[in-house]
């Protein structure tokens, strides 16, 4: 990483945590508040919108390196105009609730734009000799991702650290991998402003990430794939989905499972397999780190997949069996919870 990037690193996380912190004073006054619910971790009225003190971060760090001499490449200007309105979508969201279609409608038109600018996948994103052409069906497979990724993250959101930490976890596997200067620099600077964020978002949070943030992180995160030289993003899109393992299928598991039982999908809810971990609030903060550290070493291992591809598919094994080990633990966790809730249930009842 060369010296220009680390103060534009720097001086990202100053003034991402500058900006969270006047957040968290002034959030309230401004309407971003976090009301619980049914689906919510937390039982206070929380300021929300935090993620916004990420986007100012990662614009000061991009203004940064452009004073600098380091311009932004075209590819890079063109995923940056999409995530601007996924955040600015989210950030109105998160002041006054969008209907899930409206949202949805808007994210799909952000999706289609990267995609059409940029190009799609060309390439199935698995590892030989599963990786096959996918034709005309390039762009529409790297839209569904897009928006996929941009939802599941926001689904994430929901314990104090994670969305967070996931991030900053994303953004190593990322430099690891290192397929582009501009994926590299704008992942230093997204990793750099979240950690300014995290200083405030450390349980117990004084503000949470909101919609601007964890769509926003997803959406990026999601796109730095098209970034690579079109002839590895197959294996760029591989390596950020191994790193996201635990944030794609714990959601997609879910949504499968309740799909299955009859219930409707956007019906909130607290099933999600690190919801059920963590639904002992004493184990809130084991759980976010240790998914965290899950995700840094899934991150780097995608990383290191790029670079040497015959490690592939072990990786995305080895991502595989985290989830599967998550998944059990939870369920473990469930069926403990509901036995702890059963004598009481009896007692009150004779």
């Amino acid at each position: 990483m060369s010296a220009t990037l680390g103060i534009a690193g720097l001086a990202s996380l100053g003034v991402a945590f500058a900006a969270t912190w006047l957040l968290a004073i002034y959030g309230s006054r401004l309407g971003l508040i976090d009301i619980p619910n049914e689906r919510s971790s937390h039982d206070r009225i929380t300021p929300r919108g935090g993620g916004v003190g990420i986007v100012v971060g990662v614009a000061t760090g991009l203004v940064l390196l452009l004073v600098m001499g380091e311009m932004p490449s075209r590819q890079l200007q063109f995923l940056l105009s999409g995530a601007g309105a996924i955040v600015i979508l989210g950030a109105i969201d998160d002041r006054h609730p969008v209907r899930p279609r409206y949202r949805l409608a808007v994210q799909f038109l952000a999706a289609t734009f990267v995609a059409a600018a940029l190009g799609g996948t060309g390439r199935l994103p698995l590892p030989h000799p599963l990786d096959l052409s996918l034709g005309l069906l390039s762009i529409p497979v790297t839209v569904v991702w897009l928006v996929a990724v941009t939802n599941f993250y926001n689904f994430m959101d929901g314990i104090d650290g994670l969305a967070g930490g996931q991030a900053i976890a994303s953004c190593i596997g990322i430099c690891v991998a290192g397929w582009s200067l501009g994926a590299t620099q704008l992942a230093v600077l997204l990793a750099g402003s979240t950690v300014g964020f995290l200083v405030l978002n450390r349980p117990p949070a004084r503000i949470f990430l909101g919609d601007a943030g964890s769509t926003g992180i997803g959406f990026v995160i999601a796109g730095l794939p098209l970034v690579a030289p079109v002839a590895h993003r197959p294996m760029a899109l591989f390596a950020v989905a191994v790193g996201l393992a635990l944030f794609l299928l714990d959601p997609l598991e879910t949504l499968v499972r309740r799909a299955r039982r009859g219930h409707r999908i956007g019906e909130a809810h607290r099933v999600h397999s690190y919801q059920l971990l963590a639904s002992n609030p004493r184990r809130r903060r084991l759980v976010a780190g240790g998914i965290t550290a899950t995700g840094t070493v899934l991150a780097v291992s995608g990383g290191i997949a790029y670079r040497v591809q015959w490690v592939a598919w072990p990786v995305g094994i080895l991502a595989l069996l985290a989830f599967v080990a998550e998944r059990y633990l939870a369920g473990r966790s469930n069926r403990q919870n509901a036995g702890e809730k059963s004598p009481t249930h009896l007692t009150g009842s004779s």
